[in-house]
């Protein structure tokens, strides 16, 4: 069980038979070991999909937006990587709790809980540290009562990304991978003018959609499919396309769980973070399973830190590797599968 989840345990009285909200939530056993009338809002597929054998349908939610759910007893939200996706959560809570009701956040000491204080104080009169063990914290904040409405509008940020070939516009969200710019990996990764090759192009970890849209307008010839694991950034990613008018499909995938079909090319500037840990085994498991999904010949083409070893990952689960261009930082490989 995750140490957040083993925390909360500690004050399970705290929500035995009340109607809690639980807000980013781990994919572990903690709702069938604490008894309460759950309400989960996930935007990781990953919890969502682990979650539903344990969750009415009804009473658990995959999206960028919190459910409108009323009578809430207390809620809890298990503090997110980004410090801006904690603010987005918490303008989203706060006005479905009543004045008195209990708001309870919960992290790890070295991945922001640290700032609970600063973050609930906007919507509690008095914040106080509950607990503190197995490296994390659990902090309570009364609510007010007095939270204004929220509005997905004042959290958007749209912005302009003008290429050597043409000017696209995205619409980002907090938290989305690289919110309110263009990271430098994808930058390289459209600077690379080899065309793709026709068919089906995967777009894996899409983020707000950027690959896809400006490799779009260059390969008329292909029909984008883009999966991201975050609510967030399939929103945000079909906001741009609608935008850009650019036609592809969105949908949620853990990893390639729910990726059925092969491709003629995959293109990614892939994760390497699982929360607040390095975590390489996310493009490790990619490199092996995407062969299944690649049709003979066709395509790997990906982005990464230069310093990550995957060219021999590569080579051992697709087919050989080269470098298409590189940085200081980043380079851009591609590898054909066999046939």
């Amino acid at each position: 069980m995750d140490n957040t989840s083993q925390i909360l345990m500690r004050s399970a009285e705290q929500f035995d038979g009340r109607r809690v909200l639980l807000v980013n939530p781990c994919a572990d056993r903690l709702l069938a070991e604490m008894p309460a009338d759950w309400h989960v809002w996930c935007w990781d597929y990953a919890p969502y999909k682990a979650l539903q054998n344990l969750v009415p349908a009804e009473r658990l939610s995959f999206s960028h937006l919190c459910p409108q759910w009323s009578a809430l007893d207390a809620a809890i939200l298990v503090m997110p990587k980004a410090i801006e996706r904690a603010e987005y959560a918490l303008a989203q809570i706060a006005p479905l709790l009543d004045a008195g009701t209990p708001l309870y956040l919960v992290g790890e000491k070295n991945g922001g809980v640290k700032r609970a204080e600063k973050l609930l104080q906007p919507y509690a009169s008095a914040v106080r540290k509950l607990d503190s063990a197995r490296h994390c914290q659990l902090w309570q904040a009364d609510m007010d009562g007095l939270a204004a409405p929220f509005a997905l509008l004042d959290w958007e940020q749209r912005l302009t990304i003008d290429l050597a070939d043409q000017t696209l516009e995205l619409i980002s969200l907090p938290g989305v991978f690289s919110h309110g710019r263009l990271d430098e990996g994808s930058a390289l990764l459209l600077e690379e003018p080899a065309m793709l090759p026709s068919g089906k192009v995967l777009d894996f970890g899409c983020g707000s959609g950027v690959l896809s849209i400006a490799l779009a307008r260059r390969n008329p010839a292909c029909q984008f499919e883009l999966v991201d694991v975050d609510a967030l950034a399939i929103y945000c990613a079909e906001q741009s396309l609608q935008l850009n008018q650019v036609s592809a499909s969105v949908s949620p995938s853990d990893g390639l769980s729910d990726v059925h079909g092969r491709y003629a090319a995959v293109i990614s500037n892939p994760p390497f973070h699982t929360g607040i840990r390095q975590d390489t085994g996310i493009a490790e498991r990619f490199f092996n399973q995407v062969t299944r999904n690649l049709l003979p010949g066709g395509e790997l083409r990906l982005v990464a830190n230069g310093f990550l070893r995957y060219p021999p990952q590569i080579e051992a689960h697709v087919g050989p590797c080269k470098v298409l261009r590189e940085t200081s930082r980043f380079k851009v490989y591609s590898a054909l599968a066999p046939g």
